[in-house]
C-alpha cells in the first residue's frame, strides 16, 4: 500500500455546481496523488503527490520572467497542486450548502485517489456529515481497507468504485499495481451497508474488449452485483500530458470511441451479464 496518507495532502482542483458523479448540485474535490498509472488517465496532473507545472502556451507572453524563476504574468506556467488545512475545505464546502439541501445534492471526493489520505478526511467528513452534507467517494480501490472502515466508512453515503482491467498480470504491467487488493477490497465493501456503485470505464482497446468485458461480468455474476454504470474515454489526457512535458503512450486512443460503440460494448455487457 501507499504511505502518502499525509494530514494535508494537495488538492488540485475543487469544482462547484456538478451534475455527476452523484445525486443533485454536487461540489467535487479533487486531491493529487494516485497509486495507478492508468494511460488514459483524463486528469494525468492528479497521478503524482507532487506539485506539478502546467505549461498553457497560448496564454504566454514570452515575458521572460519563467527564465529568471519568476511568477508567470499571465499564468502560462501554472502550479498545480495547493494545501488545504481540514478546516478551510470544510469552510469551502459548506459554502455550497444551500445548493446541496435545495438538490438534494453533496459533495464527492475524487482524484487522483481520494482514499489514499483516509487520515486527512477522517477530520473532513465527520464535520460535514454534522451539516447533514451527502458525501461521495471515487476510488480506484487500491486503499487500505481496515483503515477506511475504522475511520471514515460511517460518514459516507456512496461509493463509486472503479473496475478496469481484470486480468492480474496485465494490470501490473499497465497500472503499476496488482488488482487483487482492488478486487479484495470491493468484495469486502459488499459486506457491509454502504451504497457501492461499480463503474466500467470504456477505454477502447485496454478496457472495452470482449476478453476484459467478459471477465467483469463473470466477477460480477460471482458477487451478484446487479448494477453498475458506464464512463466513457475522455481525450484530454493527450492534450494535458503534453502540457505537463510528458509523451502520451503509443498506444493511447487518439479519438473518443462513437456513440455506437460504446453502446454496442454496454449492449454486449449486460447480455453477458443475464446469461447466468
Amino acid at each position: 500500500m501507499n504511505n502518502k496518507a499525509s494530514l494535508e495532502p494537495l488538492i488540485f482542483d475543487i469544482a462547484r455546481a456538478s451534475f455527476v458523479d452523484g445525486p443533485g448540485v454536487r461540489t467535487i474535490v479533487f486531491f493529487k496523488g494516485c497509486p495507478l498509472s492508468c494511460p488514459w488517465c483524463h486528469n494525468p496532473e492528479s497521478q503524482s503527490y507532487k506539485a506539478e507545472t502546467m505549461y498553457f502556451p497560448e496564454d504566454c507572453i514570452d515575458c521572460g520572467n519563467c527564465k529568471e524563476g519568476k511568477k508567470c504574468l499571465t499564468r502560462a506556467r501554472r502550479i498545480i497542486g495547493k494545501k488545504y488545512s481540514p478546516e478551510q475545505l470544510v469552510e469551502i464546502i459548506l459554502e455550497d450548502k444551500a445548493y446541496f439541501k435545495t438538490s438534494d445534492g453533496g459533495v464527492t471526493f475524487s482524484g487522483g485517489e481520494a482514499l489514499s489520505f483516509i487520515n486527512y478526511l477522517s477530520l473532513v467528513l465527520p464535520a460535514l456529515k454534522k451539516e447533514d452534507i451527502h458525501i461521495a467517494i471515487q476510488t480506484c480501490g487500491y486503499f487500505d481497507f481496515n483503515s477506511f472502515v475504522s475511520k471514515i466508512l460511517q460518514y459516507i453515503d456512496v461509493i463509486f468504485f472503479d473496475f478496469k482491467i481484470m486480468d492480474e498480470d496485465t494490470h501490473h504491467n499497465l497500472l503499476g499495481k496488482s488488482n487483487q487488493i482492488i478486487l479484495e477490497n470491493f468484495v469486502n465493501l459488499l459486506q457491509h451497508k454502504t451504497s457501492v456503485i461499480p463503474r466500467i470505464p470504456l477505454i477502447p482497446h485496454f478496457v472495452a474488449n470482449k476478453n476484459n468485458l467478459d471477465a467483469i461480468a463473470e466477477f460480477f455474476l460471482k458477487h451478484k452485483v446487479k448494477h453498475c454504470e458506464f464512463l466513457y474515454y475522455n481525450i484530454s489526457s493527450r492534450e494535458k500530458l503534453i502540457r505537463l512535458n510528458r509523451e502520451p503512450a503509443e498506444d493511447l486512443p487518439e479519438k473518443a470511441a462513437h456513440m455506437a460503440q460504446n453502446r454496442a460494448w454496454i449492449d454486449y455487457f449486460r447480455h453477458k451479464m443475464k446469461k447466468k
